[in-house]
């Protein structure tokens, strides 16, 4: 009997941390600015509650992956910016923080890698390539010294 309810545990852990791990069909920001998931049998998960989310994108590996904006406006802004890029992949919400702004993101090779724009507001920041399950840097370039033309594939957004 304790063999059955020990295996019938682990089962019942199993499905539960694969709860969000399904392929995703669909993800979006409700009008509070939190991100939602809707996986292919339909159920609907919200990833999170703070209101704080902007600009998703999802990958065709059922990455996800939007800006969290900073409650606070920096000097001459109008609007907050972010810091801070949160990646949903198979369950697991991990960030990249940039020490200035992220000013834009995008998936490359199907979301296998995602890439962010760093800098400030109105001058040439940083180009950064990640690899989406580690999250270890692949590339990276100062965009001041590399003229447009010169700029790596994955340089060019999606």
């Amino acid at each position: 009997m304790k063999l059955v309810q020990i295996t019938l545990s682990v089962v019942l852990l199993e499905l539960s941390s694969n709860a969000y791990s399904q392929d995703i069909k669909r993800a979006f920001l409700d009008r509070n600015h939190n991100v939602h998931i809707i996986d292919y049998s339909g159920s609907q998960h919200q990833l999170t509650h703070a209101g704080n989310a902007k600009s998703l994108k999802l990958a065709a590996n059922n990455a996800v992956a939007w800006l969290v904006m900073n409650d606070w406006v920096a000097d001459g802004d109008d609007v907050p910016q972010s810091q801070e890029l949160k990646i949903y992949l198979k369950g697991k919400t991990r960030s990249i923080k940039c020490g200035m702004f992220i000013r834009d993101h995008w998936f490359w090779q199907d979301g296998d890698q995602i890439a962010i724009d760093c800098g400030g507001r109105h001058f040439a920041g940083w180009e950064y390539l990640y690899d989406i399950k580690t999250l270890t840097i692949i590339a990276s370039f100062d965009q001041a010294d590399v003229p447009l033309e010169k700029r790596p594939a994955w340089s060019d957004g999606e």
